[in-house]
């Protein structure tokens, strides 16, 4: 996504700051660029968490409710972003734990990645499932921490800020996750004890 600001009107765009400040007012203009800005973003995070490329835009339409219905309670604006995406990562949480509930009811039909996309070789597809099944097995902690880090390369500083965190803490934290991940591929994508 493109993470130039909105031009309003043909004016300057708003720093970020004011689109929250006047957001939170209940601005709509403000409230529009604010989502304009970060939904990319946050669809890109949405499908990383949930895997789901086909229920995505209902799930982030349900985040920036959420994130318009909270704002005005949003006390440092300087937070915004990882607020934001602290939201966003709660409910995909709610959303895997809802439909892990679905799953033990329903046996699929088809396997999950059948339709591999047709330039890959076999091998690729397989160990793309692997991968995606063995990042599914990972506590959801470790998951997100792995897709930030690797799909939308977030650099430690961005993941510590996210997370309230050091970026020591962060590091160490994606050491283990990287570790049972390859303990989990090494196991064929079956559960192993955790570090």
């Amino acid at each position: 996504m493109d993470r130039s600001p909105c031009v309003r009107d043909g004016r300057e765009p708003l720093p970020p700051e004011a689109l929250i400040l006047r957001g939170a007012g209940g601005e709509r203009q403000a409230l529009a660029e604010l989502i304009a800005r970060y939904q990319g973003r946050v669809a890109s995070f949405v499908i990383a968490q949930t895997g789901d490329r086909s229920n995505y835009e209902d799930l982030c339409q349900s985040i920036f409710v959420k994130v318009v219905l909270a704002l005005p309670r949003l006390r440092a604006t300087d937070r915004f972003e990882s607020w934001l995406f602290q939201i966003a990562r709660n409910a995909c949480r709610d959303h895997l734990r809802a439909r892990r509930g679905w799953r033990k009811l329903f046996v699929p039909l088809e396997p999950l990645h059948e339709h591999a996309p047709q330039n890959d070789s076999p091998a690729d597809g397989e160990n793309e499932a692997r991968l995606e099944q063995s990042l599914e097995r990972l506590p959801i902690d470790q998951r997100d921490l792995l897709q930030q880090w690797l799909r939308e390369k977030r650099s430690y500083e961005d993941l510590a800020r996210m997370s309230n965190s050091s970026v020591s803490s962060v590091k160490s934290r994606l050491y283990r996750a990287r570790e049972n991940l390859r303990c989990l591929l090494l196991a064929g994508g079956h559960d192993v004890e955790r570090k």
